[in-house]
């Protein structure tokens, strides 16, 4: 009894001090469990890491690692689709605390760690906007209230307390607008206009400075410089566009007149072709439904006429002008199956027409 208490006082004392030093799988099987339970995964690995590889168990053990990896990445996938629905709904609490309890669990997750880093940097970002928005409501709340107490000040000129309450939103106007000053010489550093725009206008307002002018002139400048680049950007965009719609009606142009072309030498193969083509270029092309209305009249025509000229030349026995005829019909009309099934028997014919010869010349 006394060694098996030693035993289980070593046990827990090395579980709970977070460094596991077991020798044997079968001692450490029982806080396996446990940890398991508890999704405590970093003590868990930590221990089965240390199982010596001559330990009876330590197939059985190998195992059971695996199953617990398979366990933590599932446990870093939960977290991660956790944690980005509370960020959404805007708990920044809870967020914080499932990632500090998830490290807790599973100290050396770079997925877990990776995700917390992600965390801070979004919390660090989304500061920084909401201080900039408070800064540009209250400096917008001082210049609209400004005049106010100068108009109190002025109508009750033997008033100290209004004579005070003046220097006292005055000095924090000016306060308000180094401030905005500051953030808006580093958004003008930074090429953010958007910032810039929004914070030094606003800054000049509310404290008529030299330096902050300076900066405002510094502003006007780069604004006129990204309007220039844009209006250069644009007429590029133009250029190209016209230059693009121009080889277009030229390309259009083109396969028209070679429509046109073999639709008169009643090549109606090739006119097909730049029909195609035409679409290709211009679905909405005018003229298309037309073309294209034509070209089918001309080509059922025209398969007729082949059709009926091969019916009229296998009659006659003329076996290869039949099958060229139908050939041809063929070429124009793909899916005709009296075509097709004429062909073939005519071929067939000349085939047998071919071996009786050869019989015959033997």
């Amino acid at each position: 009894m006394k060694i098996t208490s030693v035993l289980l006082i070593g046990l827990s004392a090395v579980v709970h001090s977070g460094c596991v030093v077991v020798s044997s799988y079968a001692k450490l099987e029982p806080q396996l469990v446990q940890w398991e339970n508890d999704r405590e995964f970093g003590r868990a690995l930590d221990a089965l890491g240390q199982i010596d590889p001559k330990d009876p168990d330590y197939s059985k053990a190998s195992k059971v690692r695996k199953q617990l990896e398979r366990q933590a990445t599932e446990y870093e996938q939960q977290v991660r689709k956790e944690t980005a629905q509370k960020q959404k709904k805007g708990d920044w609490a809870a967020v914080l605390d499932q990632y500090d309890e998830a490290l807790a669990k599973h100290p050396k997750s770079v997925v877990i760690k990776d995700g917390l880093a992600k965390l801070h940097l979004q919390q660090r970002e989304t500061l920084d906007q909401l201080e900039q928005k408070r800064l540009i409501q209250h400096g917008e709340w001082l210049r609209d209230v400004l005049p106010v107490y100068h108009e109190i000040a002025n109508v009750d000129p033997r008033n100290s307390e209004a004579q005070n309450r003046l220097k006292r939103i005055i000095g924090e106007a000016k306060a308000i607008s180094q401030e905005l000053a500051l953030l808006g010489n580093k958004a003008l550093a930074d090429n953010d206009l958007n910032t810039a725009e929004a914070t030094l206008p606003l800054a000049f307002k509310l404290n008529n400075d030299p330096v902050i002018e300076e900066s405002l002139k510094a502003l006007r400048a780069k604004q006129k410089q990204r309007s220039t680049q844009l209006q250069q950007t644009r007429r590029k965009k133009e250029q190209r566009a016209r230059e693009k719609q121009k080889k277009k009606e030229d390309t259009i142009s083109t396969l028209v007149k070679r429509f046109d072309s073999a639709f008169a030498k009643q090549d109606y193969h090739s006119a097909r072709n730049h029909l195609t083509e035409l679409k290709k270029v211009d679905r909405r092309y005018g003229k298309l439904p037309a073309m294209n209305l034509s070209l089918q009249k001309a080509i059922d025509n025209k398969v007729a006429r082949l059709f009926d000229a091969g019916v009229s030349a296998y009659s006659r026995g003329l076996f290869e002008q039949a099958a060229q005829e139908w050939r041809n019909a063929l070429k124009l009309e793909p899916n005709h199956q009296q075509a097709k099934e004429n062909l073939e028997r005519a071929e067939k014919v000349i085939k047998n027409l071919e071996r009786l010869k050869e019989k015959q010349g033997g």
